[in-house]
């Protein structure tokens, strides 16, 4: 069932009752998230909701951009994984880790989250920045919990890490 702009008001108070999609000051797992996108499949009963269409996310400090997302809920109905994808050009990831940092700038083709084990996977084009900081990849690693980043080997190119002590 396609959801127009006007029902989508309904869906998205049905999902600010959901845990957070991600977050980052600690404020923002507590805000509401609002996704609006062109056009919206949304599967009760499967659990798993799609969002076509200049796709916005905000929750709080946190955005996101894509060109289409895929939320899957577990049998709680709670999300257990969204995958933001560029189409065109890649999917924009941006947040306020801490106030006074530098904003975290992620771009990727494909962006998925795991909010219930604290995993962000970034694949394909991969970059990240914060301030003069830099990772570039095509896959990056990203464990929320433990703050720690992986780039793993690939075969497409070199992982580059650019950092400032300073920064």
């Amino acid at each position: 069932m396609h959801l127009t702009r006007k029902y989508l008001v309904v869906f998205l108070t049905i999902l600010a009752s959901l845990p957070a999609l991600i977050f980052a000051l600690p404020e923002d797992k507590q805000a509401r998230i609002f996704i609006v996108a062109d056009s919206t499949i949304y599967n009760y009963k499967t659990g798993i909701n799609t969002f076509t269409g200049n796709v916005k996310i905000d929750q709080g400090t946190t955005h996101i951009t894509a060109d289409k997302l895929v939320t899957k809920n577990n049998t709680q109905h709670k999300i257990q994984e969204a995958i933001a994808y560029g189409l065109n050009e890649p999917a924009h990831y941006w947040t306020l880790q801490k106030v006074g940092d530098p904003e975290i700038h992620a771009h990727a083709m494909i962006i998925k989250f795991f909010p219930i084990v604290s995993n962000v996977t970034l694949e394909k084009n991969v970059t990240i920045t914060q301030g003069e900081n830099s990772f570039q990849g095509q896959l990056i690693l990203y464990n929320m919990q433990d703050q720690t980043i992986t780039v793993p080997a690939s075969q497409n190119g070199r992982a580059v890490l650019v950092y400032n002590p300073d920064k």
